[in-house]
């Protein structure tokens, strides 16, 4: 795990004036966060922090990175596995303030070593106010949702809009939100007149939560599914949990025509499959259908890979709606768009040698 800069408490430090800067929390304009809390920031930010889970990625989104002095403090495997830390190698080597995880909201000792002009928050906005008090910092809060649903996206295309207007970079929040618009609307045009009944179905296995899974585990919440219409093959998981496992004989029932699993749950599966050998009776292993696909939920949900891996499993389930498109060439424009790189071809596909292929 990368170091951090120091070790005392937030709680210690909440009413220690001596190590604040003087005015900081002050600024040059106001700007209205998505919390309606109205901030004073500086006209120009040229040293900002990402506190909470997902925050960074969205100013990585933004290409703001540059302008990043700390992060949460992360695995060192995840520099060369999420695609936001590939993209922007440099974040490795800035300093790290507070824990990683879904609660993580920083270490004010932290936080002030790498003096900040603007920290963007994701979380309540108690706690935005406790930590502007705390760091005598501008914090604005953002939010962060899934992209399956058109609520979802608007709340983020806010999200960049207020990091654009903190950081006079609209023209980009512009350009993501079109790319994320354009994205769906592709999606939908070519999958969107399949009726209900001639939908293909799928089945989303060990998708990473807290570590790798078997393949009896799954989630309900499966975007890569829905943004091309196929169909869960598991009735009634319409569900945002995080994980549920089902029983083995619950999965033989259903038995699933595709398999779509977490490419870091590959080896887990394949024990999984070893010792209990029952599961090689499923369809899905019986024809080779069973495909590893780009993580998604790990360090929250990222966006990139759940598009990469709609259109995969679109290609994969409907290949007369997708036969235009050269995965490989589509899944580095996906890249490229959010950050600028072509990872998959360059990286990823490197990175992960079993994605986006057959594992039997």
């Amino acid at each position: 795990m990368l170091s951090g800069l120091g070790t005392t408490a937030v709680a210690g430090l909440a009413g220690c004036s001596s190590v604040l800067r003087d005015g900081k929390a002050s600024g040059d304009r106001t700007v209205t966060d998505m919390a309606g809390r109205a901030v004073a920031v500086p006209a120009d930010p040229e040293r900002i922090l990402g506190i909470g889970a997902g925050t960074l990625r969205q100013l990585a989104y933004m290409d703001a990175t540059d302008r990043v002095v700390g992060i949460g403090s992360v695995r060192e495997s995840m520099l060369n596995e999420l695609p936001y830390l590939v993209a922007n190698p440099e974040l490795g080597d800035v300093p790290t303030f507070g824990d990683r995880g879904a609660d993580r909201d920083g270490d004010t000792e932290q936080i002030l070593a790498v003096e900040p002009d603007v920290i963007f928050f994701t979380g309540n906005s108690s706690r935005a106010d406790e930590l502007q008090r705390q760091t005598n910092t501008p914090v604005v809060l953002v939010e962060i949702e899934n992209i399956l649903t058109s609520d979802g996206r608007d709340v983020l295309f806010e999200t960049w809009e207020t990091i654009g207007e903190v950081l006079h970079s609209p023209t980009r929040a512009e350009k993501l939100e079109t790319f994320l618009k354009d994205t769906v609307a592709d999606l939908e045009g070519r999958t969107g007149d399949i009726p209900v009944g001639e939908r293909a179905e799928g089945y989303a296995a060990a998708f990473r939560f807290q570590g790798a899974h078997g393949l009896s585990t799954t989630r309900g919440d499966t975007t890569m599914f829905h943004l091309v219409n196929v169909e869960n093959a598991i009735k009634g998981l319409e569900t945002d949990q995080k994980s549920i496992t089902l029983s083995h004989e619950r999965l033989l029932e259903e038995d699933p025509e595709r398999i779509f699993l977490d490419v870091a749950s590959v080896e887990r599966v394949l024990e999984d499959i070893d010792m209990n050998p029952e599961f090689e009776a499923l369809t899905a292993v019986q024809e080779g259908e069973v495909y590893p696909v780009l993580q998604v939920y790990r360090d929250m949900r990222n966006f990139g890979p759940m598009i990469a891996n709609a259109y995969f499993v679109g290609k994969t389930s409907y290949p007369d709606r997708f036969a235009d498109v050269d995965l490989e060439t589509q899944i580095d424009d996906v890249f490229e768009a959010l950050f600028g790189e072509r990872l998959f071809g360059d990286h990823l596909h490197a990175q992960f040698p079993h994605v986006y292929r057959p594992l039997f």
